[in-house]
């Protein structure tokens, strides 16, 4: 059942789907200092809106009565979170990214805003080499980054060959779309399921080098070989839903899981829920989606899209 949760995986395939899309966003850049910061100003008002409302949030709750607890169904996973005193100065240091105690998934935020900063330089090296030569370079940052990019207690350059690799699909669109449908079909599963349980055979740094050149093998796939039936449930009207609340989604889904987990230890501890792990899990998901999807459709729409709305009127 971990193969099915595996938040690891969903990850890197977020990092290189977001190469992906700076790809389109630099592709109207033109080089120099006033459109540089212009860029970077663009990236901070479509990020930081809803991820201060975010920590906002958690922090309310935490200085609201909402301390850290232990519990003895807990898993250590749940307790390694939320284990810290909420000062004025500790909210200030993770509404700057320096700290990344609140909001759970805010250490992946921290990476994307570093990779916006080199991103545009990065997107002028893809641009001067060809496509195998690009290939060669997300190699090269890839070794890179079990060495010179991995400096201690600091892990968030490891994740920049990821984005690399999203942000030169575009140039491989011929090989794409040169690929056999049978072989497709006869190796995608596989890798599918490589892509999925690797990190468990290995670790996080290893399986996620895996995880992003499959992602970056199905993105591709997806993307150049739109007429593959297997893709074609990607265009259902509830998943575009999805797909256009999912960073206000991808912010919230860990607080609502985690109070949620909370709330259930706290006023039912009589349950043991070691027996039932399955239907624990299964309830806490379909739970935390009826709250998590609304609230992330009101952020989507009142916080995220606001800046447009003020530049709109203005």
């Amino acid at each position: 059942m971990m193969i099915l949760g595996n938040g690891g995986t969903a990850v890197s395939m977020f990092f290189v789907m977001s190469g992906f899309v700076l790809n389109f966003s630099l592709s109207k850049f033109t080089w120099g200092l006033g459109n540089y910061f212009r860029f970077l100003y663009k990236r901070f008002v479509r990020l930081y809106p809803a991820f201060f409302f975010t920590i906002l949030l958690i922090s309310l709750a935490r200085w609201l009565g909402f301390d850290y607890q232990t519990f003895p169904h807990a898993s250590t996973w749940y307790h390694w979170w939320m284990n810290f005193d909420l000062s004025l100065k500790e909210f200030f240091l993770n509404t700057i990214f320096v700290n990344i105690n609140l909001g759970g998934v805010t250490w992946t935020l921290r990476v994307i805003v570093l990779v916006s900063i080199f991103a545009p330089a990065l997107y002028y090296i893809s641009k001067k080499l060809t496509t195998w030569q690009n290939l060669f370079f997300a190699i090269t940052l890839t070794y890179l980054s079990f060495n010179l990019l991995n400096f201690p207690n600091f892990r968030d350059f490891r994740y920049l060959y990821m984005f690399y690799l999203g942000l030169i699909i575009p140039q491989f669109e011929f090989f794409f779309k040169s690929i056999p449908r049978w072989l497709i079909y006869l190796f995608l599963p596989f890798l599918l399921y490589i892509m999925f349980t690797i990190r468990y055979q290995t670790n996080e740094y290893k399986g996620g080098v895996w995880e992003s050149y499959i992602s970056w093998l199905f993105l591709g796939l997806v993307i150049y070989q739109s007429g593959l039936k297997i893709f074609s449930f990607l265009t259902k009207s509830w998943l575009v839903f999805i797909g256009k609340i999912s960073y206000s989604l991808y912010l919230l889904h860990f607080t609502v899981l985690y109070t949620l987990a909370r709330v259930i230890f706290q006023f039912f501890p009589q349950i043991n829920y070691s027996e039932h792990y399955l239907a624990t899990h299964f309830f806490l998901l379909l739970l935390s989606s009826l709250i998590t999807i609304p609230l992330s459709w009101l952020v989507y729409n009142y916080i995220e899209k606001l800046p447009d709305r003020l530049t709109t009127k203005s």
